[in-house]
């Protein structure tokens, strides 16, 4: 088993009613026997797209990306269709970990970029089965120098080293690997994954949703439910009613006990849009 690890998304701006900046990371979980056939497939969909060689795809592409003016509008979204197909099809899971950057971090460490990839963490953890042989993370190469790459991987290793109240990591087979994204199809998906999920929870209402359909069903799940599991928005007493709206879930469970959705109470009881 493998993740490919999205590089952090921003949304800094976003136009829900009441919500920070928000940082994200996300990866998706492939199976070491489709690795490379899911690499070979993605590869296909650009080259019918029209890609240039070793040119990658985003969600939201810079003007340096050939895709930025050359795949646009019905194409592009098309695009991304045909590229979640190809993770369905070889059995891709994927888990998004979203914060307000405005509020205290969940695992009390002093940075919200550091708090999600410690909360994807744990859940890639929790995700890979006990009879398997572990997991290999591959991240897409942190901005900056090299300097600060050799700081995230060994902010990695300590964390995995040391591991949480809840998780002690011993699924993960090695220290974080680190590579450009766009040397590999499968980091970009995932950055694909976490940027359109990241939009839609911060209330994008145009170009997020019809391409997150086609997300959801490869969002990790336990119990009919994807909040905290496939996407986790910090912190839920904020957010758990956004779940039921975006996500479809009906109950909010922690440890033994639920409690149904949405929480009278709570932001966002009435809509999505309403706090």
């Amino acid at each position: 088993m493998h993740l490919f690890f999205g590089d952090d998304s921003r949304q800094n701006t976003p136009t829900r009613p009441k919500m920070g900046a928000l940082v994200a990371a996300g990866g998706v979980l492939v199976g070491a026997e489709h690795v490379k056939s899911l690499e070979s497939v993605l590869n296909d969909e650009c080259r019918k797209a029209g890609f240039p060689s070793n040119e990658e795809f985003k969600w939201s592409p810079g003007r340096e990306l050939w895709m930025r003016t050359n795949l646009v509008a019905e194409a592009r979204q098309q695009f991304y269709f045909g590229v979640l197909a190809a993770a369905r099809d070889h059995d891709v899971t994927a888990i998004v970990v979203i914060e307000d950057t405005g509020c205290r971090t969940a695992t009390g460490v002093d940075s919200s970029e550091e708090d999600v990839s410690h909360m994807l963490l744990e859940r890639v953890h929790n995700s890979v089965p006990a009879s398997s042989n572990g997991c290999v993370v591959i991240v897409d190469r942190p901005s900056g120098d090299r300097a600060d790459e050799d700081r995230f991987l060994s902010g990695c290793l300590e964390h995995l080293q040391s591991g949480t109240d809840y998780v002690k990591h011993d699924k993960i087979a090695l220290n974080v690997l680190s590579t450009p994204s766009k040397l590999v199809r499968v980091l970009q998906l995932a950055d694909l994954i976490t940027s359109c999920t990241t939009a839609l929870v911060s209330g994008e209402s145009v170009y997020a949703p019809p391409v997150f359909e086609k997300i959801k069903p490869l969002l990790n799940q336990f119990m009919d439910r994807i909040g905290g599991i496939g996407v986790k928005i910090h912190p839920d007493y904020k957010y758990a009613n956004l779940y039921h709206w975006l996500l479809g879930d009906k109950w909010l469970v922690r440890g033994q006990s639920g409690a149904p959705l949405p929480l009278s109470g709570r932001p966002y009881k009435n809509a999505p849009d309403s706090y």
